[in-house]
């Protein structure tokens, strides 16, 4: 009886952890002031969001472009995987390095630095060639702000998409293509009938993925004033005086929607039939099939197109730094912005905020493992489909936030609808900079969270079970073979927690909702309000965009799930 009431215990809690988020917008939608201060239930709301073009306009662009950007991840993921495949030539390592380091970009330091090559003439040359190019216009946007923030979603999602194929090609069993083609199949109809259908469910969800961080995604939209978006009218809305429920119900239809995406991506992958742990030793020496000199010169062009692709944004940030840098000596210049305290005390809750989330991590991974224990291997399972289909986006975490706090003021009957909750609820907390910080570090940990809670299980026989075993083996006592396995461990835990920070402290989407103002802004958030301000002010945008390109970079190479030799 004890047994089944801790199941049904954490059975509760893991279904509280994955439809606690959803819940709390939908309440949030529903829920609204009356005239006299009464809390009521209501439809108005939804109804005139429903009833609302722009909206539709706004979703449907929104839509449009992240589906795009998936659909160019997967179909990229699978020409270039193809061409590194298992054939495992030298310059494998590298190029996995370099799409590691690309997949690792943050979109908004690429819509930034390609927005200084679009100034006056390109614009202008890009709307005549719209104008003249006769029914495709209907097809091409006049703006080519759109374009950039494509091209900004695509080229990190296609080099995930180009890891995702080739990780789940190492675990792809070569002895099944090797009995294929000795009973007489060619390489594409082997491919075609046997690796594809194990590959798909890897790159559908990656194809999720992109689609769920492009559809809400706040930054390339603010930078480039694409103000018919979904993530510009979700942080508009939720900075304005009175976000609740307005706020709500746009978030509302970004997870409505991502759960149709992820659904149907769901139907057309099929189930997972691939073993999480990468088969290498012996099955390697047969995946080393000699490539082509055709292939390699394919594959060197893609690749080197990618670099460059990659590296023209980051050297238009780098323009922009001597722009400001060959400028007199005064408040104006980039040296003075940057040694400013209120830059510094950015920086300073950046690392704060960074450090908060991966502590968070790391406490709720343990109890997330405990619960999923003591759940059951069936309920888990459930629970972590459930979570792929119903996790939010990034900037939803930070309107689901938002909402757990509506709603406890509501249970305090302390809701002031003239006011913003942003700048009141959640951010007079005390402990100065570092307790205003508190609902950043939640919106963050809950995107990231959500984000890990992805369904993939430890790789059979490795990780602390194994060292343990083995240590039991060699003679060792129990507490002494835990005790070995936890030390064996140890680097992994700190890289893995060093990476969390790493991005964490660098993030866009949840902390420009909760962080935006300057007294508690962080690198996220605080790019975006540089890079309107003048006098330099777009020159420390771009000193804090590089500064946030390498901190990503480096938590995907500190990751140990996603290290470049091995990715996924």
């Amino acid at each position: 009886m004890i047994r089944l009431v801790a199941r049904w215990s954490s059975s509760i809690a893991l279904g509280l952890l994955v439809v606690g988020p959803p819940a709390a917008i939908a309440a949030c939608a529903l829920v609204d002031l009356g005239p006299d201060g009464e809390l009521r239930a209501t439809l108005f709301p939804v109804a005139i969001a429903a009833l609302d073009p722009f909206v539709w306009t706004c979703l449907r662009q929104s839509a449009t472009t992240a589906g795009l950007a998936s659909l160019t991840a997967v179909v990229v993921g699978v020409v270039v995987g193809r061409l590194i495949g298992d054939r495992a030539f030298r310059l494998r390592p590298a190029a996995l390095a370099l799409l590691t380091a690309i997949a690792s970009m943050p979109p908004v330091a690429l819509a930034i630095g390609a927005a200084t090559f679009l100034a006056g003439d390109a614009a202008g040359a890009w709307s005549g060639l719209v104008g003249r190019s006769g029914p495709l216009a209907r097809f091409c946007p006049a703006d080519p702000n759109w374009l950039v923030w494509f091209g900004a979603a695509t080229l990190p999602g296609a080099a995930a998409g180009v890891l995702a194929y080739a990780a789940a090609l190492d675990r792809l069993d070569p002895s099944w293509r090797d009995a294929a083609r000795m009973a007489g199949g060619g390489g594409t109809r082997v491919w075609r009938r046997l690796a594809w259908p194990l590959i798909r469910p890897a790159m559908a969800r990656v194809a999720g993925l992109v689609f769920a961080i492009t559809l809400a995604d706040p930054g390339p939209p603010l930078i480039l004033g694409l103000r018919r978006t979904l993530g510009f009218q979700v942080v508009s809305v939720g900075l304005g005086p009175s976000p609740f429920p307005r706020v709500a119900v746009l978030g509302l239809l970004a997870l409505l929607v991502c759960a149709a995406v992820r659904g149907g991506l769901r139907l057309w992958a099929g189930p997972t039939r691939l073993d999480d742990a990468p088969r290498r030793g012996r099955d390697e020496a047969s995946a080393r099939v000699p490539a082509s000199w055709p292939r390699l010169f394919a594959l060197a062009t893609i690749l080197g197109l990618a670099s460059g692709l990659a590296v023209a944004p980051l050297a238009g940030l780098v323009g922009m730094l001597g722009d400001a840098g060959g400028e007199a000596t005064g408040p104006g210049t980039l040296t003075a912005r940057l040694v400013d305290p209120t830059t510094t005390r950015m920086l300073g809750r950046s690392l704060v905020l960074g450090l908060g989330v991966a502590a968070l991590v790391g406490i709720s991974a343990r109890a997330i493992g405990r619960l999923e224990a003591g759940a059951g291997a069936a309920a888990a399972g459930r629970f972590r489909r459930l979570a792929r289909l119903a996790a939010p986006p990034p900037l939803v975490a930070g309107v689901a936030i938002l909402a757990f706090g509506l709603l406890i003021r509501h249970g305090a009957g302390q809701v002031d609808a003239r006011t913003s909750l942003a700048a009141t609820s959640l951010l007079e907390l005390p402990g100065g900079d570092c307790g205003m910080l508190f609902a950043p570090i939640l919106g963050v940990w809950l995107a990231t969270i959500w984000a890990r809670l992805d369904g993939r299980r430890p790789p059979r026989g490795g990780g602390s079970a194994s060292a343990r075993d083995a240590a039991l083996l060699a003679g060792a006592g129990r507490n002494k073979a835990r005790r070995l396995a936890r030390d064996a461990n140890a680097g992994r835990r700190w890289r893995a927690a060093a990476a969390v920070a790493a991005a964490a402290a660098v993030n866009v989407a949840p902390a420009v909702l909760l962080a935006s103002s300057p007294q508690v802004a962080t690198v996220g958030a605080g790019l975006l309000l540089s890079h309107e301000r003048p006098d330099g002010g777009a020159a420390v945008a771009a000193a804090l965009a590089l500064l946030a390109t390498a901190a990503c970079a480096a938590s995907a190479f500190l990751d140990p799930r996603e290290s470049p030799s091995q990715p996924g």
